[in-house]
């Protein structure tokens, strides 16, 4: 069976500089569709027949495939593309094979100027397709949402080589589902947290106590001047994502 993924449409699009508003325009759809046909990775056969008529191409020039090509899946965790970009099974984490057992993942960066649209669009598949993407190395497929974030300041800075966040440090964060909130943060694998709150922002802090059944985190910053940062409470009910610091790279 043949797939036709979303993603070689987007490219296709971005080799003529189309952008979505004028491919969904051209398409006679939403640009919202537009961007569920990047993310998919088997388009539907009624949608290939639409791209390739309203574009007046042909399924090897947007999918670099022909019929008698069969992708085929090379990792239980993972779908070939039929080149060196691999997808896991939910779609959301794209690798590119750079040795044997070597990977380049991809995701999401949000540096300090973007930050401050963050909160309205962490939902918006606009914004986050105009984020620039950072890149890092792993040796397996994983799974989850990841994002990047550049951090900003010295509230997580106390001159430690181990688990210090300084001013420009980027940090590639996994995602903490929102059903698990209710259990204990694994702080002493994961030192480092960064918080996306309704009224704070993005917040890097490390947990300091967690009360369950008052669902508050009492956060706490690394740099010992107490007086400029203290601990604080928050509500868990007040944040809108919470991610566990899993790799940085200073600055």
């Amino acid at each position: 069976m043949i797939d036709y993924q979303g993603e070689k449409f987007k490219e296709f699009l971005k080799s003529k500089n189309i952008g979505a508003s004028k491919a969904a325009e051209i398409l006679g759809v939403s640009r919202q569709t537009v961007y569920q046909y990047f993310k998919s990775t088997s388009l539907e056969r009624e949608t290939v027949s639409n791209i390739l008529s309203k574009f007046q191409t042909s399924e090897e020039d947007v999918f670099g495939i022909n019929r008698q090509t069969v992708i085929r899946p090379i990792h239980q965790n993972a779908r070939d593309l039929g080149d060196a970009t691999i997808y896991d099974e939910e779609g959301l984490n794209k690798f590119v094979e750079i040795s044997p057992g070597r990977y380049r993942m991809g995701v999401e960066l949000v540096p300090v100027y973007a930050q401050a649209g963050y909160l309205s669009g962490y939902m918006d598949q606009q914004y986050l397709e105009e984020l620039p993407k950072h890149y890092i190395t792993v040796d397996k497929f994983v799974k989850g949402n990841y994002k990047a974030f550049e951090i900003s300041g010295d509230s997580m800075d106390n001159g430690s080589i181990k688990d210090a966040l300084p001013h420009g440090t980027i940090v590639t964060c996994r995602e903490v589902k929102r059903e698990l909130w209710t259990s204990k943060f694994h702080t002493h694998e994961w030192p480092n947290w960064i918080i996306v709150h309704k009224t704070e922002g993005i917040v890097a802090k490390q947990i300091a106590k967690q009360n369950l059944e008052t669902g508050t985190l009492t956060l706490r910053s690394l740099n010992p001047d107490k007086d400029r940062y203290p601990d604080f409470e928050i509500k868990l009910d007040d944040c809108v994502q919470i991610f566990n610091v899993v790799k940085r790279e200073l600055k």
